[in-house]
């Protein structure tokens, strides 16, 4: 739970998958991942992404460098299993879009999805940007170390 201005209070996932990375449902903010503004995406997920960085700290358990959040993705909301895309938009830095999916934020979503039981090992998934509509796939094919931290 992370109070973010403007907004209240709202439930946020952090994974990591490369870089860690708050994930967040756009429809929490009354956006539609496909048809709002990309200007109102970016100050939403900035929003989040600052929220975080005030409110907690991430720690990475074998690498201190890459203790940081990196960004927000806002998602379509749609994690359960599909063979249907699932639509994200990738915010870092100093408010930059990533035209694609992103890679590292996919494959965070990827390992969420399957913490979740939302995904198995081998299941493949979709991801469109909805920057740009470019598409990349993930699956998770194996389980290597489960970290948990409860923030």
């Amino acid at each position: 739970m992370v109070d973010v201005p403007g907004h209240g209070k709202v439930v946020v996932d952090i994974a990591y998958g490369g870089a860690f990375y708050a994930l967040v449902s756009a429809e929490k903010f009354g956006l539609d991942i496909c048809f709002a503004k990309t200007r109102d995406l970016v100050n939403a997920a900035s929003a989040v992404t600052e929220a975080v960085k005030a409110q907690f700290k991430i720690t990475h358990p074998d690498n201190e460098d890459l203790s940081f959040l990196y960004g927000t993705i806002l998602t379509d909301g749609k994690d359960a299993y599909s063979e249907e895309p699932t639509t994200n938009i990738c915010v870092f830095a100093d408010e930059q879009v990533d035209r694609s999916p992103t890679g590292s934020g996919v494959t965070a979503r990827i390992a969420l999805q399957y913490h979740k039981g939302l995904l198995k090992l081998n299941q493949t998934r979709i991801f469109k940007s909805s920057a740009t509509g470019s598409v990349f796939t993930g699956k998770a094919v194996r389980v290597s170390v489960t970290f948990v931290s409860y923030l």
